[in-house]
């Protein structure tokens, strides 16, 4: 039987000890590359936008509200008709693009990233607290994770910003919590398997208190996996406040994101079609780079999956 399995030369992914068969693949398995150029060209264009998000205001030629009504829809500098000194052109109101993409990025990183991180801490503390008192606590907020599933939050956030108001506070608040219910299930199973751990009982043998060994012991042995889950989730983060502002319901002139001036740009696809492909590829690039960087890190720190 064993020649017999070697000579048909079978792959099948099995762990040790009987364990199930490993079918999920990463990104770039499912993309058909090999070698981690991918990765390193996706960590480079992360590092890009992470340091225009941060500098780029010392680059930024013109203010991005500042408006030239004689330099209305101005092509590009590479297109017929541009010039260098809009690199990018000029949308309806002859407002740099350049100089509103630079600004508009460093909104919707901002947004992205406070956003995903209130879902992490929101999520992985009713997680950690469903697993900590179990019975009806438990019940009730895996009865929340439930809902929040089986709900298009999509349409919540917009009944929030449409009845509440669309400040950026609340903006910010609404795509926080998308998302706190994968957090809630991951910490949840993670605690109540290091619960069973022999450190865990350990210390707890030695009186140590409960917030000393979540905070000590518990949470610094989860909190790898939980910010592979931000990097995963972080994506998502963005093109939700990109939909929303995209609609009309999310940030706000004066103040400008990504998904703004791509809303503003929807209404002159055929006359400026600059105003919407340069936000457009910036999204797609980011979405696509962080969530090849997640999976990357979710191959190489959860055992599982090797």
């Amino acid at each position: 039987m064993k020649r017999a399995s070697k000579e048909t030369g079978s792959t099948n992914p099995t762990t040790p000890r009987g364990r199930l068969p490993i079918r999920r693949r990463s990104l770039v398995k499912r993309l058909g590359l090999t070698g981690e150029w991918l990765v390193t060209a996706a960590m480079i264009y992360i590092a890009f936008i992470l340091f225009v998000s941060v500098f780029g205001f010392l680059f930024q030629p013109y203010p991005h509200t500042q408006t030239n009504l004689f330099n209305q829809l101005q092509p590009p500098a590479f297109m017929q008709g541009g010039s260098w000194e809009h690199i990018l052109g000029t949308d309806d109101l002859g407002r740099d693009v350049l100089s509103r993409l630079i600004k508009g990025l460093q909104l919707s990183v901002l947004i992205g990233v406070i956003g995903t991180a209130i879902g992490a801490v929101l999520g992985s503390f009713l997680g950690i607290v469903a697993a900590h008192f179990r019975g009806w606590v438990e019940e009730i907020l895996m009865m929340l994770v439930d809902v929040q599933v089986s709900l298009p939050f999509i349409i919540f956030a917009l009944a929030v910003l449409a009845f509440v108001g669309n400040s950026l506070t609340i903006l910010i608040i609404v795509v926080g919590i998308d998302g706190w219910e994968r957090y809630a299930r991951l910490s949840r199973s993670m605690v109540l398997s290091a619960n069973q751990q022999d450190y865990v009982l350990a210390v707890r043998s030695l009186g140590l208190s409960n917030t000393k060994i979540y905070s000590r012991h518990v949470l610094p042995n989860i909190m790898g996996t939980l910010i592979v889950q931000m990097t995963i989730n972080l994506p998502g983060v963005i093109l939700l406040e990109s939909t929303l502002s995209f609609l009309g319901l999310g940030v706000q002139p004066p103040l400008t994101s990504l998904g703004q001036i791509l809303g503003v740009g929807r209404d002159y696809l055929i006359l400026a079609p600059w105003i919407a492909v340069a936000p457009g590829l910036v999204i797609f690039f980011l979405t696509l780079s962080i969530a090849i960087v997640g999976d990357w890190l979710r191959d190489r720190l959860d055992p599982t999956l090797k």
